[in-house]
């Protein structure tokens, strides 16, 4: 370019970045074209990932949405006439249902790892072992779905589900303790007089009716408007 055309664009600021830029890439057009080429690779690999990435929640979806529909098949318990078969779509058992919707919802977390469907999976794997007696894997199950889901609905949800758990091996004050502590927070996701509730409930099944008494007691002064109210006072009076 002449130097007439280069003094002219000095006093053009962006005419005169413009003619940098140009300039820059005329001298350099070889390892531009090159970074263009390889940019132009990387977004085809980001387009297939994120493609694939779509497919396996389409397909993480339709395997949860079977998973949860196996649990919550009918229970139709198989004929006593020979030959009898069952029908199909449905099960003899509560306990058949939930350990036929343990291996799908398995299934899922396993084959859709760190997608949202295996996240859902994972609590009613939790929930299914529960159903179906295994308490002990119940209660790490939903441990672990709560520590990972965090201070959620869906995390304090699975936190009484370990609590649950660990009522029915037997492991009592580790229970109690869960529904202690989180019926103490008051601005928690779930209602306070409601988790109170459950505390009043899991101390009289675990054989305190004192402390049961007193979680019930809670409920009626704490929150006098709460829907609880009544039935805390009859479950405290069939304390005594």
């Amino acid at each position: 370019m002449k130097s007439t055309e280069r003094h002219a664009l000095k006093r053009n600021p962006f005419a005169e970045a413009t003619f940098g830029v140009v300039e820059a890439f005329q001298q350099n057009r070889t390892r531009v074209m090159g970074g263009l080429a390889v940019l132009a690779v990387l977004l085809v690999i980001v387009a297939g990932v994120m493609a694939w990435r779509a497919r396996q929640a389409n397909q993480a979806g339709a395997a949860l949405g079977v998973a949860v529909a196996m649990s919550q098949a009918q229970i139709v318990p198989i004929a006593s006439i020979p030959g009898a078969t069952q029908p199909a779509g449905t099960y003899p058992s509560v306990q058949a249902r939930a350990e036929a919707a343990i291996v799908a919802f398995t299934d899922v977390v396993t084959q859709h790892p760190g997608t949202p469907a295996a996240r859902v999976a994972s609590f009613h794997l939790a929930s299914e072992l529960l159903a179906a007696g295994r308490a002990a894997e119940a209660a790490e199950a939903f441990a672990s779905v709560a520590d990972q889901a965090g201070p959620t609905v869906y995390g304090a949800t699975a936190r009484l589900g370990q609590a649950e758990a660990l009522l029915a091996i037997g492991r009592t004050d580790e229970a109690l303790e869960i529904y202690t502590d989180m019926a103490a927070v008051r601005d928690g996701v779930l209602p306070a007089d409601g988790l109170l509730m459950q505390l009043g409930r899991a101390s009289a099944r675990a054989g305190k009716p004192a402390e049961a008494r007193a979680a019930f007691q809670r409920v009626i002064d704490e929150f006098p408007e709460s829907p609880f109210v009544e039935t805390a006072r009859q479950q405290a009076v069939a304390l005594n």
